[in-house]
């Protein structure tokens, strides 16, 4: 069973509301796993708005089953190469929160992934009518 909520960013102003709808999707889980997810899916986000690859669609994934949460953005090209900065800090972060990330491309378009397992929820079981 999953819940997927979409989002547009077009700037770093959206990221605050970003935010709210991460922890609002993950409203019953513990704060460790809410405050995880806010940081991966502000690395994320992060990065095309920093490089002008905005507009940028946020899916934001919560897996009811396996219990996570997947963060995945779809935006425009870079403008400018990933720089080393972002890439020592925003990649700690994700190795520190995500059990899996990655970017690449798919035609003209910029894929940027994670997921994070909600540990406070791995023994429960679903909420019913989620989905």
């Amino acid at each position: 069973m999953e819940r997927m909520e979409r989002f547009v960013v077009r700037g770093f102003g959206d990221l605050a509301a970003l935010r709210t709808r991460v922890r609002s999707l993950l409203a019953d889980c513990d704060t460790d796993d809410v405050i995880d997810a806010m940081l991966v899916a502000d690395e994320l986000c992060g990065l095309p708005c920093q490089y002008g690859s905005v507009p940028a669609t946020v899916s934001l994934i919560r897996s009811f089953d396996r219990p996570g949460l997947r963060v995945a953005i779809d935006a425009p090209p870079l403008r400018s190469p990933v720089a080393p900065s972002w890439s020592h800090a925003g990649g700690r972060v994700l190795e520190a929160c995500a059990t899996d990330w990655g970017i690449g491309n798919e035609g003209n378009r910029m894929k940027l992934w994670a997921c994070v397992r909600l540990r406070s929820r791995l023994d429960l079981p679903a909420p019913r009518g989620s989905g």
